[in-house]
């Protein structure tokens, strides 16, 4: 293999580096522009390495920070655009008490919202809870109709036909390095070097890898996932399940069911600990997590979990200081957008698009600023960094008390 002949001066041309949910929604915007100028580059384009190939596609809409629900309400409208093999609008069900205030919450900023019993409960989650975790009188849960399941890899694949379809490039290679030259990037692949005006990376878990500067912003967690033997699929849409004062969450993947757990403390993966994808060593401790999580299900439920022939991961993915995705310029034509959850990529990946294109609106100066990756560069000392470094660790236990 070798590199593609490109039909634009260096000068024009724009490299997304990283071709997962995020870079592949980007790449898709703003070829819409530029067209053959956008260059996608990844090690495996199709194959999808990092986090979006092992994303469990929970997408809650509702966040106690504001710029996450709009980037969320944002990524949602146009993953239901693009049908329901990419997204299905099924629900989202919080099972617990003192709930109230959340429901209010969310339905102030036009997220609907319904506090429900538990028959509604179980109406909507036949056979598959332990209902004995389930509060019997009063409120004991949140149903949020309008969330959903993605499917990222579809969501990913439909991205990069729409890219491919307006004349982007597409590069199978991994970046070696990238330095500066004159107003120009210079990029060193194994298929050889080329020349870039701008380049974003949408890089994941290797973002502190490729932007050494930001390895204290943007921290690699270890997180237990599993799936369930195979099942007939179900007659009818169940909404995902979180249980957040134990950390836990379920939901059904069609043919498997699938079950994930924040129930432990945070595991930091350094960079030099990153492999060629985003799954690391199982952690002992893990077993236990996800047992703990099976006794939330239905006896039958949980047992499908637990039988040979049952698969569980480590899926690592990426935490900041603040809770928000690092989205925008790190400096002059050198931008970002990482620490991204499938849930906000397709609107984190507009904004940043649409700065890029030169239409960035006014009213969207306030979610720049919060996403601005450099808003962590005060902290300069090595004790400042490592305390952003426990704090974005930290946010790892948090997940639940902000992701909706």
């Amino acid at each position: 293999m070798s590199l593609p002949t490109f039909s634009n001066p260096p000068s024009e041309r724009i490299l997304v580096v990283g071709a997962g949910i995020v870079g592949s929604h980007l790449a898709s915007f703003l070829s819409t522009t530029f067209g053959s100028k956008v260059i996608l580059l990844d090690k495996d384009i199709k194959g999808l390495p990092g986090s979006t190939g092992h994303a469990p596609g929970f997408v809650g809409q509702y966040n106690e920070l504001s710029s996450l629900t709009e980037l969320a309400k944002r990524s949602v409208s146009h993953y239901i655009s693009k049908g329901e093999e990419g997204f299905q609008v099924v629900g989202g069900l919080e099972i617990g008490s003192d709930l109230e205030k959340r429901a209010e919450d969310a339905k102030s900023v036009g997220i609907s919202a319904e506090l429900i019993n538990k028959e509604k409960i179980l109406n909507l989650v036949p056979n598959f809870i332990d209902e004995n975790y389930v509060e019997d009188n009063g409120i004991s849960g949140l149903f949020f109709p309008k969330d959903g399941t993605a499917n990222a890899i579809k969501l990913t694949h439909i991205a990069q036909d729409e890219a491919s379809s307006n004349g982007s490039v597409f590069i199978n290679a991994e970046i070696q390095s990238y330095s500066k030259d004159s107003n120009e990037w210079k990029v060193n692949t194994r298929l050889g070097e080329f020349k870039v005006g701008k380049i974003i990376f949408c890089t994941g878990i290797w973002a502190s890898q490729l932007l050494p500067h930001l390895e204290h912003s943007i921290v690699s967690v270890s997180h237990p996932y599993s799936y369930s033997l195979p099942h007939e699929k179900r007659q009818y849409k169940m909404p995902f399940i979180r249980w957040p004062h134990k950390h836990v969450y379920a939901r059904d993947h069609g043919l498997k069911d699938g079950l994930g757990s924040y129930a432990h403390a945070p595991i930091k993966v350094s960079r030099e600990d990153h492999g060629q994808t985003a799954y690391g060593r199982w952690e002992n401790d893990f077993d236990q997590v996800l047992n703990d999580g099976y006794d939330l299900l239905n006896q039958n439920i949980a047992s499908t979990f637990k039988a040979e022939g049952s698969e569980k991961f480590n899926g690592l993915f990426s935490v900041t200081p603040d809770g928000l995705p690092l989205v925008g310029k790190v400096e002059d034509d050198l931008y970002c957008a990482v620490g991204v959850w499938v849930t906000h990529a397709a609107g984190s990946a507009k904004l940043l698009a649409d700065e890029l294109m030169g239409k960035s609106q006014d009213e969207d100066e306030w979610l720049r600023k919060a996403l601005d990756p450099r808003r962590f560069q005060k902290y300069m000392s090595e004790e400042e960094k490592e305390v952003l470094e426990k704090r974005a660790l930290a946010k790892y236990n948090d997940i639940y008390n902000k992701e909706g």
